[in-house]
């Protein structure tokens, strides 16, 4: 107590020039204090925001590409619709996939891209068979085949890429 008292004395004692100076800075330190703490919080709401939306797209991403395998499973059925229901439903769901995928790369750097421009290719290619067979009147099976390799990666990139509702990134 004796040396508050005593501190207080010797502040007292100090011309006024000195003692606005000397609070000046105080509340200069407490204001920069403030600044600090309300930034890192700000950072630290945008990064969460960020990784948000990031999980958000990757399970548009994931859902997208789980319906067009589902929807490629349907083409199993006995009198299915495969050229006029399956496969539109299916073109539709790869679009949106493609399409997602392209967004998360732009976003959030190449390490985020799940489908590679190859795994792009090979499902436009086994789309264009499906089409060549139906539009020839011809056996679709090979087209069938093509189709099943990339359903095949596709459920590859689901269980190596998506993990607990979020999409990791390529090592």
């Amino acid at each position: 107590m004796e040396k508050a008292k005593a501190g207080l004395h010797a502040f007292s004692t100090l011309n006024a020039r000195i003692k606005a100076i000397l609070l000046a800075a105080v509340v200069l330190i407490v204001v920069l204090v403030a600044a600090l703490c309300i930034s890192n919080n700000m950072r630290a709401n945008i990064q969460r925001e960020y990784t948000a939306a990031r999980n958000k797209t990757g399970e548009a991403l994931y859902s997208n590409l789980f319906i067009l395998k589902q929807s490629f499973d349907m083409t199993a059925v006995p009198n299915a619709d495969v050229p006029n229901v399956i496969l539109p439903q299916m073109r539709e769901y790869f679009i949106a996939s493609v399409t997602l995928n392209s967004l998360l790369g732009q976003a959030y750097g190449p390490k985020y891209i799940v489908l590679t421009d190859s795994d792009i290719n090979d499902l436009t290619n086994a789309f264009a068979a499906y089409e060549a067979a139906y539009r020839d009147n011809t056996p679709t099976d090979l087209a069938e085949s093509n189709m099943r390799r990339c359903m095949d990666r596709i459920s590859e990139l689901l269980s190596s890429r998506f993990s607990e509702g979020g999409l990791k990134p390529a090592r």
